[in-house]
């Protein structure tokens, strides 16, 4: 019970009040789009005009994830209404001691906060669902993820929204996360290892001339190979520098120096420049630094710009866990 109470205080304190009747969110003719929750290692399945709002929290000092919080809306979109009827809050401490599917079912017997108690299993992931007690009578999700709880409310609390919330989980995935160590410049076996990051288990790594290159299941060239037709890939390059600094290196090049709305970033403790490019039918995101006179590249190439967004996430977390081996 001791770990169900602040269970029962996030959810209060995060959902919102039901004042009006709820409307289904909007689902004519509308597509749906697969969201990674990188941090978590899952994904869902959402409508494309439901707003995703996702936000991770990291300790300042030992950069561990201490807390997960992300939304699924139908307000909130710069394009779209301020307030609205639906919301998915879901909530993830890593933080927390570790627990059973034993504590989990403890909800069972907590008739004080909960009714309608019942087992509720999603792809490979087993919980329970239930009614909240009280004025904000939403409904509440539990699912063990990782020896920790992963709790989802949906407000407002209504036969439709449980509906149309339950379409969006039952789609939810874990995506094992695997790391790769590679020579970017050696292929021999017992040769120097030099970096890592983290990808989703189940995407293909190959060497690419001074490359190493990750794609997804769903990567397709065109057939003369020199548009993305579908997917992204993920890349790291490392050539030797021309100069002593980033910004250096940039401004040498006519094509990097015109580029506007560079922004500085930290990488593996280095000093790095951010920025977007479309040249010759390349729509990419680079983030590249100079370490020990080698200049290193990060990229993510997508199609087009309304599908930038989509594996962002995975582009994020390579930056974050991307390490040099001592």
């Amino acid at each position: 019970m001791l770990v169900l109470a602040p269970i029962y205080l996030y959810i209060r304190v995060f959902s919102k009040e039901s004042t009006t009747p709820a409307q289904q969110p909007e689902q004519n003719a509308t597509k749906d789009k697969e969201y990674i929750f990188e941090e978590l290692g899952i994904s869902l399945v959402v409508p494309e005009d439901l707003h995703v709002i996702k936000s991770p929290g990291f300790n300042a000092s030992t950069g561990k994830l201490e807390s997960y919080t992300f939304y699924i809306q139908n307000y909130g979109d710069e394009s779209g209404p301020a307030t609205g009827d639906f919301q998915i809050y879901g909530l993830y401490q890593p933080s927390l001691p570790e627990i059973t599917p034993e504590d989990i079912a403890a909800i069972k017997d907590d008739a004080e906060n909960y009714v309608n108690v019942k087992e509720f299993s999603t792809g490979a992931i087993q919980g329970y669902e239930a009614r909240q007690k009280g004025e904000r009578a939403n409904y509440v999700y539990f699912f063990l993820l990782n020896e920790r709880i992963l709790k989802i409310a949906v407000s407002q609390g209504t036969e439709i929204n449980k509906a149309a919330a339950e379409k969006i989980l039952k789609t939810l995935k874990v995506i094992e996360k695997i790391q790769t160590i590679d020579d970017t410049e050696a292929t021999a076996p017992g040769m120097r290892k030099e970096y890592n990051f983290s990808y989703p288990k189940g995407w293909k790594v190959a060497k690419v001339n001074n490359a190493t290159s990750v794609t997804s299941p769903d990567y397709k060239m065109s057939g003369d190979d020199t548009v993305l037709e579908t997917g992204i890939e993920l890349a790291v390059y490392k050539k030797r520098a021309d100069s002593a600094t980033i910004n250096e290196e940039l401004a040498l090049n006519p094509v990097t120096l015109q580029i506007p709305n560079k922004t500085d970033a930290v990488v593996a403790g280095q000093n790095a420049i951010r920025y977007e490019y479309s040249y010759e039918g390349v729509n990419a995101i680079m983030t590249e630094f100079i370490k020990d006179g080698m200049r290193y590249s990060l990229r993510y190439r997508f199609t087009a710009e309304d599908s930038k967004n989509i594996y962002m996430g995975i582009y994020e977390e390579m930056l974050r866990t991307f390490e040099f081996v001592n």
